[in-house]
C-alpha cells in the first residue's frame, strides 16, 4: 500500500492517468490532502469532498 499520494501515483499507472485527467484546481486541492491519501478509495473520496462527485 502507498504511504502518501505520490507513492499511490507513482505506483499505479491507472489512478496516476486518472488524477492526471482532472481539472487543475481539483488536483491542486487533492495534493492538500496527499499525506491522508493512500489508496485509490481515498482519492475518490477526497475529489468527492471537493467537488460534490467523483
Amino acid at each position: 500500500m502507498a504511504n502518501n499520494l505520490n507513492d499511490l501515483l507513482a505506483s499505479n499507472a491507472e489512478v496516476n492517468q486518472y488524477f492526471s485527467s482532472l481539472p487543475a484546481n481539483v488536483q491542486n486541492a487533492v495534493s492538500g490532502c496527499g499525506e491522508e491519501i493512500c489508496t485509490l478509495e481515498d482519492l475518490l473520496r477526497c475529489i468527492k469532498g471537493i467537488t460534490g462527485t467523483c
